[in-house]
């Protein structure tokens, strides 16, 4: 007997032996996924930081900045965020320069990092009230179709390309649309709406281009977990009659396991394991925890703001003679050559004038990596130029821009002259009353067309007067705006 126990003994070491050495390369990562409601003003914005502070996350994906991402990050006492993807970090966030709208970069250890993307898809219509008011499964199908799976077209096609890269990456959103794995034969009427199973286009789709959802591949059963996300009952902005359903999701890919996953929202709610009172918005949070090993990829520099200064990160791999070159472009001036250790670290650039900066990371005379910064944007005031003085109905309308932040959804709108009254105020019945609209991507310059194919109602415009405003990430704070003239 004592043999076989000391047989048993050494199978269970040597098993454990085993485990650890496959472990060795794996971290842990936290990541939270937040709609913040309105930019997080709405109830009580030092409660939405308490919700990130409660959640210990390492990566957060928000949703509806409206630009307080800077606000958020500084609250939080964390140097990295990326207004583009509306992420925050504790680690430093970097950019493939042609993809910055989609994805970042995370370097969870030096040298080492995970694709990290956010997404809000369009909400309205939205699927479970189609349901809920009598609409059929084609035509419930057809509108998932056309508004958010067009939209997530672009997302998906990247994401294929950086599962051929072999990375890891995590994909936070509110998707606006239910999961398939939630709305099936057996949990039908589990909740009043739920009429009958669908295969929801979005999930499906992440599935099949090969992540997984975290929140229920940690708790399988949505009967037993429904982890409803949308809404909370609080605030009392929740109707009577809404359709409460799980629409946040943090989909991973390229991982080991799902260490853990939770709700945090209001207290004393189902799935929810960490409460914040007042809960600050009409989403409940995801956390997920992974056990994820990173990769190694490339040559990356990123600036962020810092103070009066800007903190820049590089990574290099195992290059030598690492220096950084930083030439602003508003004259010659080229700062002091940094040398810099291998493979990764940061460096505190000070004492600089407003304007936009070409920061450069090289190995001796080869260029590795490069990136753009404009530093101190808030004193290189957003400007707004039209091509012409004067426009005819039906005629384009090109719009050009400078200096603007560079927020993920800054946004170009045409208003009535008398909705806003100068560029800092307006009428707030009267805000959403746009006419045309169309996205910056993100750019601090660059020019678009306001005609047929811009959103809204108001095409062609008519005989008359407007204003055309600079709008702050999807929300109505207009920085700037200029006078249009339309005439017949």
């Amino acid at each position: 007997m004592l043999r076989y126990f000391i047989l048993f003994l050494g199978l269970v070491i040597q098993t454990r032996i085993s485990l650890a050495t496959s472990s060795t390369n794996l971290d842990t990562l936290r990541v939270l996924s937040f709609n913040i409601l309105y930019g997080g003003d709405e109830i009580d914005f030092q409660k939405v930081v308490e919700v990130i502070q409660k959640s210990n996350a390492d990566i957060v994906g928000i949703q509806e900045a409206e630009g307080n991402l800077t606000k958020l990050a500084a609250a939080l006492g964390w140097n990295y965020f990326d207004s583009r993807l509306h992420l925050l970090s504790k680690y430093p966030i970097y950019n493939d320069s042609t993809k910055e709208w989609y994805y970042g970069l995370v370097e969870i250890k030096p040298g080492k990092i995970v694709a990290i993307s956010n997404i809000h898809l369009p909400s309205d219509p939205y699927g479970p009230d189609l349901i809920r008011d009598g609409a059929t499964l084609d035509d419930v199908l057809r509108n998932e179709y056309e508004l958010r799976n067009s939209v997530l077209d672009t997302f998906t096609f990247i994401f294929k390309d950086l599962a051929q890269r072999n990375l890891p990456m995590i994909v936070t959103g509110d998707f606006n649309s239910p999961s398939h794995r939630d709305w099936t034969n057996v949990t039908r009427l589990l909740r009043p709406h739920m009429h009958y199973p669908v295969e929801w286009v979005v999930s499906k789709r992440m599935e099949e281009i090969g992540f997984i959802d975290s929140y229920r591949n940690y708790y399988t059963d949505p009967k037993q977990h429904p982890g409803i996300t949308w809404t909370p009952a609080s605030p009392p902005i929740v109707g009577n009659n809404e359709t409460q359903d799980r629409i946040d999701f943090i989909w991973a890919r390229g991982i080991d396991r799902v260490i853990q996953s939770t709700l945090i929202g209001e207290a004393l709610s189902q799935d929810v394991s960490l409460a914040v009172t007042p809960f600050p918005s009409d989403h409940r949070a995801v956390s997920s925890t992974f056990l994820i090993e990173p990769v190694s990829t490339g040559a990356h520099i990123r600036a962020f703001p810092s103070s009066n200064s800007i903190l820049v990160c590089f990574f290099g791999m195992d290059k030598p003679d690492l220096t950084i070159h930083i030439q602003s472009n508003y004259d010659t001036l080229l700062l002091p050559i940094y040398e810099i250790k291998p493979p990764s670290g940061e460096i505190l650039v000070k004492d600089l004038r407003p304007g936009t900066y070409h920061i450069s990371l090289y190995s001796g005379t080869q260029k590795l990596a490069h990136t753009n910064y404009v530093y101190n944007p808030e004193q290189l005031h957003t400007t707004l130029r039209l091509s012409k003085a004067v426009y005819q109905t039906g005629e384009p309308i090109q719009v050009y821009w400078d200096h603007a932040p560079e927020n993920r959804y800054d946004w170009i709108a045409v208003y009535a002259d008398t909705v806003y009254t100068n560029a800092d105020y307006y009428q707030p019945e009267q805000h959403t009353n746009y006419l045309l609209y169309r996205y910056t991507g993100s750019k601090s310059s660059g020019s678009l067309l306001l005609d047929e194919r811009a959103t809204g109602k108001g095409w062609p415009l008519p005989a008359g007067q407007y204003r055309i405003h600079f709008l702050l990430d999807d929300g109505y704070t207009s920085i700037t705006s200029i006078h249009l003239i339309i005439k017949n």
